[in-house]
């Protein structure tokens, strides 16, 4: 009996545990049923063209020039033109460079002349236009100087041409021009730098300074020669740094016919003569001259010397 009475008061209890109990009054609840709303959709957009990324410049060789380009360029690094301080007189005096080329402006009314150096021997000449232009040689021969010169005469003006003079020493290259005017090329030569310091590095052992300087008439000169020396080809003789150029004499090489001037280029304080003597004066003044003479040792007395100007 008590069993079934615990039974039935358990299930009285569960009863009431799963019944809802209502609240009075409570209102009433509507619910709208959800609407399903569907969002657009968007379709992907295709991708962008791709451009491709630049490239990078790719580095430029240098074009070379053509043949043509490339020897009109030589030509012109070779040329060599008249320059204000390069002229000796009328004289325009090139410095030699094996492979140069020498321009020499002509002209039809003028004759130019081209000077090679003392001892030279012309083996050969060559004209481009021989038809229009006059290419002949000649020689300075006196008992000074002798020099080979060549002359050069166009016929007009407008007139373009190379010379080609080939000699026992070296070759020259020159291109001769024409053109109207007064302006012309007297005569051109060259100084040889090359063959000066090959020579004066060979034979400054063989120098010979065996030279008398003594003052023959009047007094001791401030110009007087302080030295002479030769190499067996030319003479040089050396003056005091305080002579100006302007004061220094002429030179008379003396021989058994009498003295005659020479031929030479100043160089600073320097004379320099193509060519050796035994006797030679420096003279200055006119009616009474003041005379200096240079006597090569061992060798003065073989000529009597014969004084030229008024007796005293």
């Amino acid at each position: 009996m008590t069993r079934i009475a615990l039974l039935s008061i358990s299930a009285l209890a569960l009863t009431a545990c799963t019944t809802t109990p209502t609240a009075p009054n409570a209102p009433a609840v509507n619910f709208v049923a959800a609407q399903i709303i569907a969002e657009p959709v968007v379709a992907p957009a295709p991708p962008a063209a791709t451009s491709p990324l630049p490239r990078e410049p790719r580095e430029r060789r240098a074009r070379e020039p053509s043949p043509v380009q490339a020897l009109a360029a030589a030509n012109t690094a070779a040329r060599q033109r008249s320059t204000p301080d390069a002229f000796d007189n009328a004289r325009h005096v090139f410095s030699y460079q094996e492979g140069a080329l020498y321009e020499l402006i002509a002209n039809p009314n003028y004759v130019s002349t081209i000077l090679l150096e003392p001892g030279e021997t012309l083996s050969d000449i060559a004209a481009g236009d021989t038809s229009r232009w006059m290419v002949t040689e000649a020689m300075a021969e006196t008992e000074a100087d002798g020099r080979a010169i060549i002359m050069v005469k166009p016929q007009t003006t407008g007139l373009r041409t190379n010379i080609v003079l080939i000699t026992d020493r070296r070759t020259y290259l020159i291109e001769a021009v024409s053109q109207a005017g007064e302006a012309y090329a007297a005569q051109i030569s060259w100084t040889y730098p090359q063959a000066e310091r090959e020579m004066g590095a060979a034979s400054i052992t063989r120098l010979n300074f065996g030279y008398q300087i003594r003052t023959i008439r009047g007094r001791a000169p401030v110009w007087a020669p302080t030295r002479v020396f030769d190499d067996g080809r030319r003479t040089w003789i050396e003056f005091a740094p305080e002579v100006a150029a302007a004061d220094m004499p002429p030179l008379f090489v003396v021989t058994g016919e009498g003295a005659e001037i020479v031929n030479y280029r100043v160089e600073g304080q320097r004379y320099e003569i193509d060519r050796v003597f035994d006797i030679a004066e420096l003279r200055l003044g006119v009616r009474a001259p003041i005379i200096v003479r240079i006597e090569r040792d061992g060798l003065a007395r073989r000529t009597r010397p014969i004084r030229r100007g008024p007796r005293s």
